[in-house]
């Protein structure tokens, strides 16, 4: 391949084709007409040698080679407009949007904690920047995130992987939770009682156990989940209302109007505690917008 042959320009003509998948609305975004837009697509198969797209009624559709290519085409192009950007951020007259991708456990127990912080504090500082917060899993966060559809993502990320950062907000304990008036609440809760009660699982993949299973399994016991949801916000109410005892952290249960309803109490294992953390893309490592906004974010969370 002659890369001098390559101009910049049809990778990013390529770029929107592949976010818009259609060349009409990608011609829209560049400002260009659909035709000069078609013959710069003309030329990079040339280059390239593929197709790379498929008219389909939608608009089109790619091909694997163009699959294969975009998201280092995407990096590249967003470390250009980054380096050639000024390297300066002033929050005041910042309007820039960021978008916010996180569990629904950390919707529940975090975000609904320090976003009304965080809301003032924008307020005062950056009232014309933008926030976005849309719900994903921890496995798919690292995905929106190589796309560029997502500037953080906040959730537990074990293996983040070496394309990414990740910075720890915030530490939590697991705690056994059931209502005040429950048998199991007059008492020390030892494990055999633990174990032999009704137990509500939140499981927001759908599987059927969780670490509690693999630590009573280790022990040569099994519990009975007699409730699994998907969402932690219901747990609260759901204990409340049944004989259900349910592992999960503190923050959860302080959280909720119920709390004053609910009894914790220390687990009857050895759980290891919770880090809650911040992870983004290495290639917005130095955006001084985004280390801002994540040193707020960390300021933040120190404070609850």
């Amino acid at each position: 391949m002659n890369y001098e042959r390559i101009d910049l320009n049809l990778l990013v003509v390529f770029d929107a084709v592949m976010t818009e998948l259609s060349v009409t609305r990608a011609a829209e975004q560049l400002c260009m007409t659909q035709p000069a837009v078609s013959n710069a697509l003309k030329r990079l198969r040339r280059i390239l040698n593929d197709e790379l797209f498929i008219k389909v009624p939608s608009g089109v559709s790619p091909t694997p080679k163009a699959v294969e290519i975009w998201l280092p085409i995407r990096d590249a192009l967003a470390q250009i407009r980054q380096t050639l950007q000024p390297f300066s951020f002033e929050p005041a007259e910042s309007t820039l949007t960021f978008t916010f991708v996180v569990t629904d456990y950390i919707a529940t127990s975090t975000v609904a904690l320090i976003l009304p912080m965080m809301l003032s504090r924008l307020q005062q500082s950056a009232p014309n920047l933008n926030l976005r917060f849309f719900p994903t899993t921890n496995a798919n966060a690292s995905v929106l995130l190589e796309r560029g559809e997502a500037d953080m993502a906040l959730g537990v990320f074990p293996n983040p992987g070496t394309r990414f950062r990740t910075y720890t907000l915030l530490t939590e304990e697991y705690e056994c939770v059931m209502r005040s008036d429950h048998p199991l609440a007059r008492s020390k809760l030892t494990l055999k009682k633990f174990a032999g009660a009704k137990h509500l699982l939140v499981s927001m993949t759908g599987e059927p156990t969780d670490f509690v299973d693999q630590l009573l399994e280790e022990k040569g016991l099994k519990r009975r989940i007699a409730l699994r949801i998907a969402q932690f916000a219901l747990a609260p109410a759901c204990i409340l209302n049944s004989d259900l005892i349910g592992t999960l952290t503190s923050r959860i249960v302080r959280n909720s109007e119920l709390k004053d309803k609910l009894h914790m109490t220390p687990l009857p294992l050895e759980v290891e505690p919770k880090p809650i953390r911040v992870m983004w893309h290495e290639r917005n490592q130095q955006n001084p917008a985004h280390n801002w906004l994540r040193s707020l974010l960390i300021e933040m969370c120190g404070s609850v």
